[in-house]
């Protein structure tokens, strides 16, 4: 009912507006570019001709036709692949009556609406029909606002459907995002982004790839009003704009950059600048930054052009790459940074050098590449990163207390509809009627969370003789998976999984490579059903004896085309069948989609990303036409440590990285997996290796150390993972009273008789944002450690912040055993116990680790990631 009331309400708008023929893109140069892109992506996309561009038989005005050309003329390839031309004709729609009926919209330059309103992408997401679905809400929200008062309300309105909470890398679009009442930074971003476009507001989402003094990442949200660029926490609403709890990591940010898509229109500081999009450098908003100069030269010191310069920043135990930018003609190429440290690589080809620097104390660095990747040596790296400031002073404490209380109401509004949801026992009781497992389904359909309804659907429209392996299925998923599924596209993968081998269905063989519908980061798609009957029958039968035609197959039919696909979202299978262009990992995808179909266990091979089919009793490794065939035999590696201080963990504290076309790129292996759960060797192809490992002893200096060693066909190599230590810090930073503490906490207005003979950790937090979440959510994998010691944890929770889901804590499991959480009149309850050293600034969250005297032996102030294994680190020295 409400797409045909859409219908209706555009049909009327563009009808009186058919004799209005007004360019929606003025600029005629500007025009005729973007015409002449699209049509050569008419010429790209012309296996889907049909479903994407036939929307232009319509009768459309000059506004419809030149908004829709500009979106088909610079959207990546899995936008070509896997929606139609309808649906971007209703988002323009939607965007260009925005424009008129808005009270800014005649206020928006040309080139910021094409660029920040019209598209209906914001990242990497699953797009949905959300403009389309939520535009009225949205719009009567913000109804007689002006337009930074309306984007402060959009926030408070994306804060009532949307918390943080960290999850898998797929961003899940708007929609979804809603359906689950919580996402990771990119979804809340993501999801902001696109209620503020939808109300004609220009936004972008912006993130720093990688903090510079903790492992991690963050986006959030700049939007334009009057003129200016402003930023705001996504689902985070602040009282002001320009306010937000990441305000002071960003001064420390050694980047942070937003996606402009569409062609090069405007006079931003781009980092690069491609066909169809460009890369957009905002750190000058938030930071002090510095631009360096790196020149190239070639091993007789002529100047190297289009040399890649990669500009590389410790996180996650690797050296990630912030921006890879060219070398011009004199091999100069240039990077405007903080002021930190960085790993400067210079590669082409195979040809290559690196050289730690600290910004700060370089101008010019020339870089000499060479051509060999051999040997084994070995270096440590000293790395600092920017200072922390002075903090910035806060909006009035009014204006303050009025949004805490706001937030507290929206907390509740979200929780009514999370308890909307089916409860844990009738959700056994349901699956008792159905006669299947009812914990495992209990468990399933809790992680399901929103979507609980298709779950429900999908098990009570399967056959009794199928739920069993139904419920296979749906264990096999994901939690975002079970959150954002479709019924149809679990009911495809049911009905049409094939088993001509035999395989026990309840073999992990089975159940994770050829029913699992999941290959990637993928959208899922009910694809069996449609490639069943879209593949050549010849190929249906020979393949199953011999899966090398399946290579043969896609390598006649599929294009590859990289630089198309610039967000990185994988296109589906039907996509990729459909459009028969695609990128190298969708191609890859294609083929496992393809062998599960028929019944052939695939895979991406965990570590490299290399497709697998199993076969003759073995994995085996598929390459294309396009690519270098790697070796047949393999080499093995095994990975050992004697640390137990603390015990490993991959893309924590050490990673492992593979050598081609003149990087190393790193083997993604599960996150913090420790180093004792590689058990078994890994099985390599030869080739050229890097270890990385790193020790954050704070949150201004690491300590890492970058090993290099070849792998040769049939070796079996040992390699030890060693981290470098620091020079205990037993400095005490100050004193507190730990009388005055425990008069300060009461539980149920009586003193508190709490323990502090071990020593107590204090912690103010603010569980609604997403730093104390992060330190929350660190706690449970060191739990046991925790409990150990003994000592009183002390969760600080200012009345304000509070709400009875918040103060309970009952969203965390398997907290340290002896916690209290107290809920205190004055949030400034430092000034009363502090009492000697330098205070802490109270940002949030707020550590302190004391010893039974009050001696305080550990402090964090503010947003950082893994503080928890630096207080163990501290208790383990005592």
């Amino acid at each position: 009912m409400r797409r045909i009331l859409f219908f209706l309400i555009t049909v009327v708008f563009f009808s009186a507006s058919a004799c209005k023929e007004a360019h929606l893109i003025s600029n005629k140069t500007y025009r005729q570019r973007v015409e002449s892109a699209f049509a050569e992506r008419q010429q790209l996309a012309s296996g889907r001709k049909e479903q994407l561009f036939s929307v232009f038989n319509r009768k459309l005005n000059t506004s419809q036709v030149e908004a829709l050309e500009f979106l088909f003329a610079f959207m990546p390839l899995s936008d070509l692949a896997d929606y139609k031309g309808e649906f971007f004709l209703d988002n323009a729609n939607i965007a260009l009556i925005t424009r008129k009926e808005s009270l800014w919209g005649d206020k928006i330059p040309e080139e910021i609406f094409l660029h920040y309103v019209l598209p209906c992408r914001v990242n990497n997401e699953n797009l949905d029909s959300f403009r389309i679905i939520f535009r009225n809400e949205i719009f009567e929200r913000i109804k007689g606002l002006g337009m930074g008062d309306a984007a402060l309300e959009i926030n408070h309105w994306c804060h009532e459907k949307v918390a943080y909470q960290p999850s898998d890398i797929r961003t899940s679009g708007p929609v979804s995002t809603i359906l689950s009442a919580r996402g990771r930074c990119g979804e809340e971003s993501t999801f902001t982004v696109s209620a503020l476009r939808t109300a004609g507001i220009p936004a972008r989402q912006v993130y720093t790839p990688r903090w510079a003094h903790t492992d991690d990442n963050h986006a959030w949200v700049e939007v334009w009003i009057d003129g200016k660029w402003h930023y705001m926490g996504a689902c985070e609403p602040e009282p002001v704009l320009d306010l937000g709890w990441f305000t002071e990591p960003a001064r420390r940010a050694m980047l942070i950059h937003t996606k402009s898509f569409g062609g090069w229109y405007g006079n931003e500081n781009e980092i690069n600048r491609y066909r169809n999009y460009s890369v957009i450098n905002n750190l000058a908003n938030y930071a002090l930054t510095k631009r360096i100069y790196v020149k190239v030269i070639d091993e007789q010191e002529l100047p190297v052009k289009d040399a890649i310069v990669e500009y590389q920043l410790y996180n996650y135990a690797e050296f990630y790459p912030l921006a890879a930018v060219s070398t011009n003609e004199n091999g100069i190429s240039s990077f405007e940074t903080g002021l930190g440290d960085l790993l400067i690589w210079a590669r082409k080809g195979d040809s290559f050098n690196y050289r730690k620097i600290s910004v700060p104390e370089t101008d010019t660095l020339i870089l000499k590449i060479r051509s060999s990747a051999k040997g084994t040596w070995s270096e440590d790296l000293d790395l600092n990163v920017p200072p922390v400031l002075t903090a910035f002073e806060g909006p009035p404490q009014d204006l303050v207390e009025k949004n805490e209380k706001r937030l507290k109401s929206e907390n509740d509004l979200r929780q009514e509809y999370i308890d909307s949801w089916i409860k844990h026992e009738d959700a056994e009781a349901f699956a008792r009627l159905l006669n299947i497992d009812p914990v495992l389904t209990g468990n399933i359909i809790a992680r399901s969370m929103g979507n609980y309804k298709t779950i429900v659907s999908f098990l009570k429209h399967t056959h009794a003789n199928d739920r069993e392996l139904a419920l296979s299925l749906l264990n096999i998923l994901s939690e975002k998976d079970l959150r954002d599924i479709r019924e149809h596209v679990l009911s495809d993968q049911l009905a049409n999984v094939r088993n001509p081998f035999k395989i026990n269905v309840k073999e992990e063989l089975f159940v994770n490579y050829v029913l699992n519908p999941r290959v990637s980061n993928e959208m899922l798609v009910g694809f069996r059903e449609y490639l069943i009957k879209a593949l050549p029958e010849e190929l249906k039968t020979d393949a199953i004896k011999d899966p090398q035609l399946i290579i043969s197959f896609i390598n006649n039919s599929v294009r590859i085309s990289e630089e198309e696909n610039y967000y990185e979202t994988p296109l589906s299978p039907i996509g990729v069948n459909e459009l028969k262009v695609t990128d190298s990992k969708s191609r890859a995808i294609y083929f496992v989609a393809i062998c599960r179909c028929l019944g052939i266990p695939s895979r991406l091979e965990p570590g490299s990303n290399i497709p697998q089919y199993f076969f003759d009793s073995k994995w085996n490794d598929v390459w294309f036409n396009d690519e270098k065939v790697k070796v047949e035999e393999k080499g093995y590696l095994k990975l050992l440590s004697s640390e137990t201080n603390p015990v490993p963990e991959y893309y924590i504290h050490f990673t492992v990285a593979r050598f081609e076309n003149g990087r190393y790129n790193t083997l993604e292996y599960d996150f913090s997996k420790k180093i004792t759960d590689f058990s078994n060797e890994l099985i390599l192809a030869p080739g050229h290796y890097l270890i990385v490992t790193g020790n954050r002893i704070s949150d201004s200096k690491i300590l890492s150390n970058i090993s290099f060693f070849d792998l040769s066909p049939g070796q079996h190599l040992s390699a030890e993972i060693k981290l470098r230590k620091d020079i205990p810090d037993n400095e005490i930073k100050g004193a507190i009273n730990l009388a005055r503490l425990r008069d300060l906490i009461t539980v149920n207005d009586r003193p508190n008789t709490i323990d502090f003979s071990k020593g107590v950790l204090l912690a103010w937090i603010d569980p609604e944002k997403e730093p104390s979440k992060h330190f929350l959510n660190d706690l449970p994998g060191l739990k046991t450690e925790f409990d150990a010691w003994g000592g009183n944890f002390i969760f600080l929770i200012a009345d304000s912040l509070n709400s009875n889901y918040i103060s309970n804590l009952h969203e965390f499991s398997d907290l340290p055993s002896i916690i209290t959480s107290v809920n205190i009149k004055n949030i400034n309850a430092l000034d009363k116990i502090w009492i000697s050293g330098t205070k802490p600034d109270l940002s949030y969250p707020l550590i302190i680790l004391s010893d039974k005297d009050g001696n305080v032996l550990f402090r964090s102030s503010g947003y950082r990631i893994g503080i928890a294994e630096q207080i163990l680190k501290t208790l383990r020295r005592l």
